[in-house]
C-alpha cells in the first residue's frame, strides 16, 4: 500500500496525486485552503519510488493499478474523486478506464496527457525517456533536473522558479527516479479518446493552466472537457492554488 496522509476527519474523500519527482507535500497549498471547505477530506499520497514510498516498487501500470486499488480499500464504500498532477493524472486516468471502481465518482486531471495515438510517437516517446531515465541514473541529479525544467512545458518558469524545484526535487533518489520513468512513460501508456473520455460513467474534467500551452493545444484538437486557472502554467495547483482549489470545489459540489 502508498503511503499517505488524511487531512480531515469527515467530508467527500478527495484523492490527490502528485506528478514525477513530486511528493505529499506537493499538495501543501491547496490542503491549507481546503480547511475552509470541511466538505472535502483529502487524501494525500506518495507514488512509488518517492517520498514515503520510496522502498515500494512499480514495473508497470498494471502494478501501478493494483498499488493505487490497495491504497483506495481505505476508503471503504465511499465514494471518492480523484485529483491528479501530470504524471499522477495519467495514472489517474489508466485506473479509471482499466479498473471500474464503482465507488469512484470523478476525476480532475491538471495537466494530463490522454496517451500517444500512433505507434511512431510512442517509439519516439520511449527513446527520449529511456535518455532521461539513462542520465537520471548516472549524473549528478541537480544537472540533470537543470536540465529537465528546461524543457517546454516549463517555459514559463523564470530562472528563480527553475532554481527552487531543482533545489526541491533533487531529494529524490536518481537511481529510483530513472525506474519510475521507465515503469510509467507516457510510451506505454493506453491511448484514451476523447469518445471514452465523454463516455466515462463518472465525469472527467481536465484542468489546465491558461500559460500551459501545451496541454491547452491537446484541450483544444480532442475538444476535452476542461476549466482553466489564470496566471499559471503546468503546475496550476502550485502557481494559484486559489484559483485551482475554487474549480475543484466546482467539480466536485456542483
Amino acid at each position: 500500500m502508498l503511503a499517505s496522509t488524511w487531512h480531515n476527519t469527515s467530508g467527500i474523500p478527495v484523492v490527490f496525486i502528485h506528478g514525477f519527482l513530486g511528493s505529499q507535500q506537493d499538495w501543501d497549498d491547496v490542503l491549507a485552503i481546503l480547511q475552509n471547505f470541511p466538505q472535502i477530506r483529502p487524501l494525500v499520497i506518495d507514488l512509488p519510488y518517492h517520498n514515503q514510498s520510496q522502498h515500494i516498487p512499480c514495473e508497470s501500470f498494471e502494478e501501478m493499478r493494483a498499488l493505487l486499488a490497495l491504497t483506495f480499500q481505505s476508503l471503504g464504500h465511499e465514494h471518492f474523486y480523484i485529483v491528479g498532477y501530470s504524471l499522477g493524472g495519467r495514472l489517474a486516468l489508466d485506473y479509471a478506464m482499466n479498473v471500474g471502481n464503482p465507488y469512484l465518482k470523478g476525476i480532475l486531471l491538471e495537466g494530463t496527457n490522454i496517451g500517444l495515438s500512433s505507434s511512431q510517437e510512442r517509439v519516439e516517446r520511449w527513446q527520449n525517456d529511456c535518455r532521461w531515465a539513462e542520465r537520471f541514473s548516472q549524473e549528478p541529479l541537480k544537472d540533470v533536473l537543470a536540465d529537465w525544467y528546461q524543457q517546454a512545458v516549463f517555459a514559463h518558469l523564470t530562472p528563480n522558479q527553475r532554481a527552487v524545484l531543482v533545489e526541491k526535487r533533487s531529494k529524490n533518489n536518481g537511481q529510483d527516479l530513472a525506474k519510475m520513468l521507465k515503469a510509467t512513460s507516457l510510451a506505454k501508456q493506453t491511448y484514451v479518446s476523447s469518445t471514452q473520455i465523454q463516455a466515462y460513467s463518472g465525469k472527467i474534467t481536465f484542468i489546465i493552466g491558461e500559460q500551459d500551452q501545451k496541454f491547452r493545444q491537446m484541450i483544444e484538437t480532442y475538444s476535452l472537457p476542461y476549466c482553466l486557472v489564470a496566471n499559471a502554467g503546468h503546475n496550476a495547483h502550485s502557481e494559484n492554488p486559489q484559483e485551482f482549489v475554487q474549480k475543484l470545489i466546482q467539480f466536485i459540489l456542483n
